[in-house]
């Protein structure tokens, strides 16, 4: 449907249309709530509108750096082929989903995902947004008759010519001029169109010998040949208004449209599959199916952590599954001594006099007389033993060749099963890149560090006097032991970037289930590109913060511990004390619950499914807590989780000014706030034991541990609050149904008491 007319003059000349108004609102808001395709009112509720790409001539490119762009374009392109593949299984074995079901086409390629190239698109910088009044459909509120427009200038002219039309309502009270409003209602489809009410239908006529098919539009006349209208809309069910003519026929007593893209899709083959493949549905344009944007979010990384972005590029699995290795101690090879020899040897003058100390003793021990003395030798056995653990224990004096677990190797080739937001792979390449540019680096001249731990205060969130500060991280570290933590502390600026890139209707995954004669069928739900810009680039709309954030790692020895307690299946055999870290067995043992859990099934206890819904259910405990504190609502805050490093960060989500809420909380209330997290009603439930009954949510509410959709990183999924209080088993453990697990924080108790 067009919303643009254009004029000419007598002399031929055209005549540019006026240009659509521009709204301003916050950027994240228009990058998400009123981006390209949302269907909208202002305040008040007066008229409905439709956003669309700003008509500036030149867009306001994102104020990003290279690596930014080109960590969004990765993550992009992952998010796409995802979304592909799981869309491709939607359909029956008799009527499969078409490639452009599932897929923007610009996204497709003889039928299969293509990456564009990256030029195709441009990273805007969302400031404003523009719009036109949609749907043009309205209704007069008292004789019920319909008029429909194709274009803004169309509705302004024909509306202004009905006003001075005679009501059609009989009776004395309905004697004047037609009242009209604009339709609140609209058709829309998983495909992503939408259309406003109209009578007639979109249909395709079929190809024959001497022409090709052809999509046809509604005929917008009744085959009495009446052009006149009624929308009788008295029942409370919108699919059941229809349409009259003004001679009294009517297309049956339910309200039908066909979707105008899978009817031209599907062709000739749409007449041999079931008609609910082309329906439309009818909606308030109120309603959140009408419009889902599609926003992923990361950790930015700086120009000198290019190396860790080239680890997430395509085909680098090889090059990632080595830095893993490495990053948590897997598949070190144990230099032998004569090799360490070797290398000192070749070392040069500064590593003569070690050679030279371990050859003696080893000549000592290889002289004929030891054989009489067994103790001296077990004793020079020992020193050499001792000597050689020495090198391999000493940073940089003896490289480590390293071989990367073949079941790691796998892992990293799996990485698009997992989804980018729970890849645990990226997730640990973005902690390190995190570590390296907050978590480990100094404080600056004036005494701020990037990140403080609370057990180790700077200047500017220390007390007033040495002695207090003292007492306050003494205070502090007590509290991290009995909530089982290994780390605490503010990131002043956590870097992060968020995008939207395209938008679905009616469900915001891959699939929506719907009732197909009796028979529940998952249809392939579209991901729809924005419209082009005026530079023919389609847009993605980014929004970078650098907000304060609080960040917690647990400690893995506890979490084991906790493990152990569960009971859990797979969990292997592990040594806090060796260089093996957890976080190794935690990607290897990782399993895929989808990015649109998919494969979020009850199943056996797993380790890896028991980590995450801790560090995610501590994580919204945290946010519940903060809101009490620091003054910020709910719904501004947010979370991001490092499953193999067992952390998560709470963060401001916001792109207004930081007014250091988390910094103050921790001024005023530092030891209150970790003492409230340890209080029992902080974990008890709102409801009383309604979530704890419940067989689908265990352990989880809005009236507890569930935050809004917009500040959840995984759907308020993967939550019980049995993980840390203990309870019943959270409803993805199917070993313990029925049973009770003891609590993290019960652990973490004991072992502090111990």
């Amino acid at each position: 449907m067009s919303y643009s007319h254009k004029a000419k003059t007598a002399a031929g000349a055209e005549i540019q249309p006026p240009k659509a108004p521009p709204m301003t609102r916050s950027r994240s808001q228009v990058a998400t709530a009123y981006a390209p395709g949302a269907l909208f009112t202002f305040e008040g509720g007066l008229g409905a509108c439709l956003a669309i790409p700003d008509q500036q001539e030149r867009q306001t490119p994102a104020d990003i750096s290279k690596e930014t762009a080109e960590q969004i374009h990765l993550r992009v392109r992952e998010v796409w082929q995802n979304w592909f593949n799981r869309a491709s299984t939607g359909g029956t074995d008799k009527h499969a989903a078409l490639p452009g079901q599932c897929l923007d086409l610009m996204l497709l390629r003889e039928g299969r995902y293509h990456a564009p190239s990256p030029s195709r698109f441009e990273l805007v910088d969302p400031l404003q947004m523009g719009y036109v009044p949609a749907p043009l459909a309205f209704v007069c509120n008292v004789c019920q008759r319909f008029r429909s427009f194709t274009s803004v200038k169309a509705a302004a002219d024909g509306l202004s010519g009905l006003a001075g039309e005679p009501c059609g309502a009989t009776g004395p009270e309905h004697t004047g001029k037609c009242r009209w409003r604009q339709l609140d209602v609209v058709f829309i489809h998983w495909s992503g169109a939408w259309e406003p009410p109209s009578p007639g239908r979109w249909e395709w006529r079929a190809s024959t010998e001497k022409r090709p098919g052809q999509l046809h539009e509604p005929m917008g006349r009744c085959w009495c040949g009446s052009e006149k209208f009624y929308l009788r809309d008295n029942s409370p069910r919108i699919g059941q208004w229809f349409f009259q003519c003004d001679a009294g026929h009517k297309d049956g007593d339910s309200w039908i449209q066909n979707d105008p893209v899978t009817t031209e899709l599907l062709g000739d083959q749409g007449t041999a599959r079931p008609p609910r493949w082309r329906r439309m549905e009818p909606i308030s344009y109120r309603a959140s199916a009408v419009f889902y944007p599609h926003t992923e979010q990361f950790v930015v990384f700086s120009k000198e952590q290019s190396s860790l972005l080239r680890l997430l590029q395509e085909g680098k699995h090889q090059e990632l599954a080595a830095f893993v290795a490495e990053r948590y101690g897997m598949g070190a090879v144990v230099p032998t001594a004569q090799s360490m020899l070797e290398t000192l040897r070749a070392g040069g003058e500064q590593h003569r006099h070690k050679v030279q100390d371990y050859e003696s003793i080893a000549l000592m021990l290889s002289n004929p007389l030891m054989q009489a003395n067994p103790d001296m030798a077990r004793m020079l056995e020992k020193s050499l033993e001792d000597k050689a653990q020495d090198w391999r224990n000493t940073p940089g004096l003896i490289p480590v060749d390293r071989e990367i677990p073949p079941l790691l190797l796998s892992q990293a080739q799996l990485r698009a099963e997992f989804g980018s937001r729970y890849d645990p792979f990226t997730l640990a390449v973005e902690h390190e890149a995190l570590n390296r540019s907050k978590l480990s680096a100094t404080a600056g001249l004036e005494g701020r560090a990037p990140f403080v731990r609370f057990n180790h205060l700077d200047k500017d969130l220390s007390p007033s006097t040495e002695a207090l500060r003292t007492e306050q991280q003494q205070a502090t570290t007590r509290l991290m032991g009995l909530l089982g933590m290994a780390e605490i502390g503010l990131i002043r600026e956590f870097d992060l970037c968020r995008f939207t890139h395209g938008f679905t209707r009616m469900s915001s995954e891959p699939l929506i289930e719907k009732n197909d004669s009796g028979q529940a069928v998952h249809y392939p739900v579209r991901l729809n590109l924005f419209p082009t810009l005026g530079n023919g680039k389609r847009p993605v709309y980014v929004v970078t913060q650098a907000n304060e954030a609080i960040y917690v790692r647990l400690r893995p020895e506890l979490v084991y511990a906790w493990l152990k307690g569960v009971g859990v299946g797979d969990l292997p055999e592990w040594d806090p004390a060796g260089p093996l870290k957890f976080g190794a067995h935690l990607l290897q043992l990782a399993r895929p619950f989808g990015k649109y859990f998919s494969e979020l099934h009850p199943g056996p206890a797993s380790t890896y499914r028991y980590v995450y819904t801790l560090l995610h259910t501590y994580a919204h405990v945290f946010m519940k807590s903060i809101s009490e504190y620091s003054g910020l609502d709910l719904g501004s805050l947010s979370e991001y989780l490092f499953p193999a490093d067992m952390a998560f960060v709470v963060y401001r989500n916001g792109t207004t000014m930081d007014l250091g809420n988390l910094s103050a909380l921790w001024r005023n209330f530092n030891n209150i706030f970790l003492e409230h997290l340890l209080a029992s009603k902080t974990l008890m439930c709102g409801s009383g034991s309604l979530c704890d009954t419940n067989p689908h949510k265990p352990g989880a509410c809005p009236d507890c541990v569930m935050v809004p959709e917009t500040s959840c990183l995984a759907s308020n999924q993967l939550l019980s609050r049995a993980v840390l209080r203990g309870g019943p088993a959270p409803r993805e453990d199917k070993d313990h149904q029925g049973q009770e697990i003891p609590g993290f924080l019960d652990m973490a108790h004991a072992h502090a008491a111990a």
